[in-house]
């Protein structure tokens, strides 16, 4: 393989894993969102940009950039508001409801768990743990599930 190219089967795989990850957006609902965004803010810091430094790392190494850059767009739109962002009594007063800002909070954490798979089979456990620890919580993931996806981008 040549230095920065994804095999076809770990690209392939990882775009599935993003995918998924970022179909599961639109389930969020605004006390999970706020939760992410204050569970990563929360997250050791230090840990969370080594972590981030070698997910990009790792992710550059793999030839995944793009997909992360995607990803990026992706959360960008999610973060922008909708017509439901403008319904009940906010909405009747021309207001956005306050998701849109709840949203924005969170997309950080979401890029993180995004990076986090991307660059998992390169990871250190507690790297992967601190990108993808406040997706995986809000998400309602418990340890077993965490390591369960650790353990599928393993055996990949």
């Amino acid at each position: 393989m040549i230095r920065g190219m994804a095999s076809s089967s770990r690209r392939g795989n990882a775009r599935e894993a993003v995918d998924r990850l970022l179909d599961d957006l639109s389930e969020l609902n605004t006390e999970d969102t706020l939760l992410m965004a204050q569970l990563w803010s929360d997250e050791d810091s230090t840990a969370r940009q080594r972590a981030w430094g070698r997910a990009k790392t790792a992710i550059g190494r793999a030839g995944l950039a793009d997909l992360l850059e995607s990803a990026r767009v992706e959360v960008g739109q999610w973060m922008q508001a909708t017509p439901a962002d403008y319904q009940g009594i906010s909405g009747l007063l021309g207001r956005q409801s306050d998701h849109i800002s709840v949203r924005a909070s969170a997309a950080p954490a979401v890029l993180d768990a995004v990076a986090g798979v991307l660059a998992q089979p390169d990871l250190l456990g507690d790297d992967y743990d601190v990108l993808l620890r406040p997706w995986s919580v809000a998400n309602e993931e418990d340890d077993a599930q965490l390591d369960a996806r650790r353990a599928d981008w393993s055996s990949r």
